[in-house]
């Protein structure tokens, strides 16, 4: 019967400890969003490498995004453990063409696609500064 009390007691701190941490892997991510990112981008005009910096305030993210066009604000990054998304509104001459980027995030490496009216292109990124 002692022993039944102490391995009762033993779980209950257990699951205690669960709910005020979230979990061994509730909580648990692929690595840090913020810092400066290189992202490798195929695209149909050739090989891109803009550049993404990833801020955090409280709980929410935001960013620009650097690239040939000039900076972009990024007022919004959202993230789910491992995976982010971000919409991004480019303006070229011919007006302005939403994207969007989606992608998962593991330790300092980036993967993931990029949605835009002409199709989806993948993308890699390496983490430049944390």
């Amino acid at each position: 019967m002692k022993e039944y009390f102490k391995a009762t007691l033993a779980l209950s701190g257990f699951i205690i400890c669960m709910l005020f941490t979230g979990g061994a892997s509730a909580g648990a991510s692929g690595g840090e969003l913020t810092g400066t990112w290189i992202l490798t981008i195929d695209t149909p005009r050739g090989v891109r490498h803009p550049s993404l910096v990833i801020n955090k305030d409280g709980d929410s993210y935001s960013g620009v995004y650097n690239s040939l066009r000039g900076p972009i604000d990024i007022e919004a990054i959202s993230r789910d453990g491992d995976s982010f998304a971000f919409p991004l509104v480019i303006t070229v001459p011919i007006g302005d063409i939403e994207v969007n980027y989606r992608g998962t995030i593991n330790g300092d490496a980036m993967t993931g696609s990029v949605q835009s009216p002409r199709g989806e292109v993948p993308f890699t990124a390496k983490r430049s500064e944390p």
